[in-house]
């Protein structure tokens, strides 16, 4: 007897998830990086963060606008496209929110890991996420080595000390000689 099996398809929900993680540390910590000194964060942490995340919102969906790509996605081999409409700004504007809105809750930590968990759900069960069905965007991933996944971890990893060695970078760059 002839027995098919059908190859499940992969909607490549981690490699979205590490991407926006990715993307979302870089932008933060850039957007850190600039503001130190500013009133917004020596005053209202409340403020300050949702300034960020402003800011986080809409250096992803510049990238997003320019380039269908940023750099955690490009890292991965992920490109957003929008068969029905040009992916514009203000499209890229519009999903980038919903991501962060309805896929992460706006960051908040240890809470953005329930609703990523059920936005995985409905990417498996529908082949879209709720932001992508939204937008009619959708994402095209091209095959990606181990290589890339090894050298994307380190890069996640110095990323992450830099932040958590924060107060210390800016020390060095205090240290630094100047010309």
């Amino acid at each position: 007897m002839l027995h098919l099996t059908v190859s499940p398809v992969n909607y490549h929900s981690w490699r979205r998830f590490w991407a926006r993680m990715f993307d979302y540390f870089l932008i933060g910590f850039l957007f850190l990086l600039l503001s130190r000194n500013s009133i917004f964060a020596l005053n209202n942490i409340f403020l300050y963060s949702a300034l960020q995340l402003i800011v986080v919102i809409s250096a992803e969906a510049f990238m997003l606008a320019r380039t269908g790509t940023t750099a955690g996605k490009s890292f991965l081999g992920l490109r957003v496209v929008s068969p029905s409409a040009p992916l514009d700004f203000n499209l890229a504007w519009k999903r980038t929110f919903w991501a962060y809105v309805k896929g992460l809750w706006l960051g908040i930590p240890i809470m953005m890991f329930v609703p990523a968990w059920f936005a995985r759900q409905v990417l498996r069960d529908s082949g879209s996420t709720i932001w992508d069905q939204a937008c009619g965007t959708h994402i095209e991933a091209e095959p990606v080595g181990r290589l890339r996944y090894i050298l994307f971890a380190i890069v996640f990893f110095m990323l992450f000390a830099a932040i958590g060695n924060y107060e210390q970078f800016l020390q060095s760059l205090a240290a630094a000689p100047q010309p």
